[in-house]
C-alpha cells in the first residue's frame, strides 16, 4: 500500500480527543451572586478598610438605556474635509486608470483605491475592520458612496493585484511628489534620506524570507525615500524578505534627480550604513560631474568602520582632534576603498570622523596600570561637500527625519498589518499608504493652522478627523454638525478656509461646528 494510501485504521499518531477545556470567558462558570461576593469581599482585603461599603454610581447611570435610533451619524466627522481636499489634488484621477481587472462589483478598482486611502487616514488597523463602518454617514459621503465595501470585495480586491498595478501607483507617487516639489520656491538645496524598515509577516504571505535580524522569523523590507525638507515620501515601495537596498540604488538616484534636479541647485543624498558603497558613492560622483544633469549632486553617508578605516584614523595626530561636543572629538581623513565587488576603487574621499572617550575598562584580574590608554568609539561619515566637519555632522544628524516617518508609517497607518497573501497586493496596499501619508502631509501643511502642522496623524484624528457629528443634506449642500466643544470648533473652520483659498471653490460641503 503506498504512503499516501489509507488503511482505515487509526495510525500510531493518532491522538484522542481530549475533554474540552472550560472557557473562562462564558458566564456560565460564575454563579449568580459572583458579583455580589466581589463587592463583599473586595472593600476590606484589597482596601484595607474595615467596614467599608461601595458608593452609589452616579445619578446618570443608575437608570441607564441605550438606544440605536438616531440616524445620519458619524464617527469621522473631519474625514469629508480630508477627501475634499485630496479629490481637488486629482486623487480619483491618479487611481482611475489603475490596470486592473473589474470583478462583477458595483466598485470600480480605482473607487476601491479612494476608499483604501479613506481608511488608512481614517485609522483603521486591519481591512477586516471595514466591515465596522460600512454604513459610517461621514466615510461613505467622503467617498460618494452609499454603503463602503466589505472585507471580502478588499481582500479579493488585494488578491487580484498584479505588477502592473503596483508600477501604476508608484507612478502615480512620483509624480505627486515631483508636482509638490515643482510648486516650491526659494528651495535651493535639497535634502534626501533614505532607509528601510522590517515588515513582520503573520502566516504564509508570498516573498517573505527568513531574517537573522528578524531573529530567524520570515519578513519583508519597505523601503523608501523621503524628501527631508517637506517630509513627503518621494518613492517606496514593499521588498521581497531582506532585499538589501544597494543594488537598486543606481534605479531609485536616477528617479529622485528626475523628480528634483531641475528644482533645486544642490541635492544632497544622507543614508546609513546600508547605503555605504563604492558603487553608490561613484553613481552620485557620476551625476554631480554630468553636465546634463542640471543639479549639483552630493552625498552624506554614515561609513562602515572597517579595519583599513580604522587604521587611518587611529594614525591621526592628537593636534588633528578639535572639541565637538562635552564627550565627542571631531576630525577629517582621506581614505580609499582596498577592495570592492566589482574591484579596485582608488579614489580617495573625505571622511568626518568623531571619537568619544569610553570608561577605563581594568584587564582581568583586578590588575591595574599606572597610566591608562585611552579608549574611544569611533564614528564616520564620507562625503563629497565642502563644508566644515561640524557642518556635516549636524547635516547628517538631522537625518532622523525618515525615521520619523517610518514610525508614523508603521503605527499611524499601520504598515505591519499586511492584508494579503500575494506579494503584489500587499505592494499595492504599501503603495497606497504612500499615497495617503503624501496627501495627509499637504493636508496638514495647506490647510492646519501652524501649531497644529507638525502633529502626527495620531493627534490629529482626535483632534479633527475622527470626531464625532451628524450628516446632513441641506438644499443641496452637505452640512456636518459637531459638538461645540473641543478642538474641532476652531479648526474646522480654519480648515474649511484653507480648503476654499487652496481648491477651486464648490459650496457642495461645510463642516460647522454647531450643537447637535
Amino acid at each position: 500500500m503506498g504512503r499516501g494510501a489509507s488503511s482505515g485504521r487509526r495510525g500510531t499518531r493518532f491522538t484522542r480527543p481530549q475533554s474540552r477545556v472550560r472557557d473562562a470567558r462564558s458566564a456560565e462558570l460564575y454563579g449568580p451572586d459572583f458579583v455580589a461576593r466581589v463587592r463583599a469581599q473586595s472593600a476590606p482585603q484589597c482596601l484595607g478598610l474595615d467596614g467599608a461599603q461601595y458608593l452609589p454610581p452616579p445619578p446618570g447611570l443608575a437608570q441607564l438605556e441605550y438606544r440605536c435610533d438616531m440616524p445620519g451619524l458619524t464617527r469621522f466627522a473631519g474625514m469629508p474635509a480630508f477627501m475634499r481636499f485630496c479629490f481637488g489634488l486629482g486623487l480619483a484621477e491618479r487611481v482611475a486608470a489603475l490596470p486592473m481587472t473589474k470583478r462583477s462589483s458595483v466598485y470600480s478598482p480605482g473607487k476601491l483605491c479612494e476608499v483604501v486611502v479613506e481608511l488608512l487616514v481614517a485609522g483603521l488597523e486591519r481591512v477586516s475592520h471595514v466591515d465596522f463602518v460600512t454604513h459610517d454617514e461621514g466615510l461613505c459621503e467622503a467617498v460618494g458612496l452609499p454603503r463602503l465595501p466589505d472585507q471580502a470585495t478588499l481582500s479579493r480586491f488585494f488578491g487580484d493585484a498584479n505588477n502592473s498595478a503596483v508600477s501604476h501607483l508608484r507612478h502615480a507617487n512620483r509624480e505627486l511628489s515631483r508636482q509638490t516639489v515643482a510648486l516650491q520656491t526659494g528651495r535651493r538645496r535639497l535634502v534626501v534620506d533614505g532607509d528601510t524598515r522590517v515588515v513582520g509577516v503573520y502566516g504564509k504571505q508570498e516573498g517573505a524570507k527568513a531574517s537573522p535580524r528578524n531573529n530567524g522569523d520570515p519578513q519583508f523590507t519597505f523601503e523608501i525615500t523621503t524628501l527631508r525638507n517637506t517630509h513627503d515620501i518621494l518613492d517606496g515601495g514593499l521588498l521581497e524578505g531582506v532585499t538589501h537596498p544597494a543594488p537598486l540604488f543606481a534605479e531609485r538616484f536616477a528617479t529622485v534627480v528626475a523628480q528634483l534636479g531641475s528644482q533645486t541647485d544642490e541635492l544632497i543624498w544622507c543614508g546609513d550604513a546600508a547605503w555605504y558603497s563604492s558603487e553608490i558613492l561613484r553613481t552620485i560622483e557620476a551625476a554631480d560631474a554630468d553636465d546634463a544633469v542640471p543639479c549639483g549632486c552630493k552625498y552624506a553617508i554614515r561609513a562602515q568602520m572597517t579595519d583599513h578605516l580604522l587604521t587611518a584614523v587611529r594614525t591621526l595626530n592628537e593636534e588633528a582632534w578639535r572639541p565637538c561636543e562635552e564627550d565627542m572629538q571631531i576630525a577629517e581623513v582621506r581614505h580609499a576603498f582596498t577592495r570592492t565587488r566589482s574591484g579596485q576603487d582608488a579614489t580617495k574621499r573625505r571622511y568626518v570622523v568623531t571619537r568619544k572617550a569610553l570608561p577605563h575598562k581594568p584587564p582581568p584580574g583586578g590588575q591595574g596600570v599606572l597610566v591608562p590608554q585611552p579608549r574611544y568609539e569611533y564614528w564616520a561619515i564620507v562625503t563629497n561637500l565642502t563644508w566644515k566637519p561640524r557642518q556635516v555632522l549636524t547635516l547628517y544628524n538631522h537625518r532622523a527625519t525618515v525615521e520619523t516617518i517610518l514610525k508614523e508609517g508603521a503605527l499611524g497607518f499601520h504598515m505591519d498589518s499586511l492584508p494579503s497573501a500575494s506579494f503584489a497586493g500587499n505592494g499595492l496596499y504599501c503603495q497606497l499608504l504612500i499615497l495617503a501619508y503624501n496627501h495627509l502631509n499637504l493636508f496638514r501643511q495647506l490647510c492646519l493652522p501652524a501649531e497644529q502642522s507638525r502633529h502626527f496623524v495620531q493627534s490629529l484624528r482626535p483632534m479633527v478627523l475622527a470626531v464625532p457629528g451628524r450628516v446632513e443634506h441641506e438644499a443641496q449642500q452637505l452640512v456636518i454638525r459637531c459638538e461645540p466643544r473641543g478642538p474641532q470648533v476652531k479648526l474646522l473652520p480654519q480648515i474649511m478656509a484653507a480648503l476654499q483659498r487652496w481648491l477651486t471653490p464648490a459650496p457642495d460641503l461645510r463642516a460647522t461646528a454647531l450643537a447637535t
